[in-house]
């Protein structure tokens, strides 16, 4: 790619990516736009810029016909930050904020990429437990049943995984301890999507 994909353009690719890993044909334009929760306008915009960067081809006039230029992610192993806080207004990856690195390999070109350490039991269902390091592709916006890192109200960070009700959204964790948060979509700021999982058994 010439270009660099921008978070909502990486989010529209992660879709028809995994799309066509499970269906071997790319998803709709507007099945895209509803699992991300945007307009259908907004969604071609995205797609024709996505094309235009290089990361996805198109045949005019066929549907269900964008394909991504690279269906499997490269293996390429890459240094990511280990980030010690998130916080409203902070730039997630600035010096001050890095704990720590770590080697993962299948991190594409372009894609910001950290790993996050995780406090509390709330997730345990999905396998993610406390201490986990977990690793998180930024991006604002994403899928209904994604894990995902969720700011609420600019000053709590949560992992929990997304389900969307129109204007709202729930945070619901995978360990019945735990209640289900459901808030107006406004006051959840998403700041990436969960994509893998490093465990440390020393």
């Amino acid at each position: 790619m010439s270009e660099q994909l921008t978070d909502k353009q990486e989010a529209v690719l992660a879709v028809i990516e995994r799309h066509w890993r499970a269906h071997g044909v790319s998803p709709s334009v507007a099945e895209i736009a509803e699992r991300l929760g945007l307009r259908k306008s907004t969604t071609h915009e995205h797609l024709m810029a996505i094309k235009r960067k290089g990361a996805l081809v198109h045949v005019e006039g066929q549907s269900r016909s964008w394909r991504p230029t690279s269906v499997v992610s490269g293996q390429a192993e890459r240094r990511i930050p280990i980030v010690g806080q998130v916080a409203a207004g902070a730039p997630l990856l600035a010096q001050e904020n890095i704990d720590g690195w770590l080697t993962v390999s299948g991190v594409r070109e372009g894609q910001t990429v950290f790993a996050l350490h995780v406090r509390g039991d709330s997730m345990t269902g999905a396998g993610i437990l406390d201490g986990d390091l977990v690793i998180v592709r930024q991006q604002p916006v994403a899928e209904d049943g994604d894990i995902v890192l969720a700011l609420i109200d600019e000053q709590d960070a949560t992992i929990k995984r997304l389900r969307r009700h129109g204007d709202r959204v729930t945070l619901q964790p995978e360990n019945p301890a735990h209640e289900p948060l459901t808030l107006p979509a406004d006051r959840v700021q998403l700041q990436g999507k969960v994509i893998g999982l490093r465990r440390d058994y020393s």
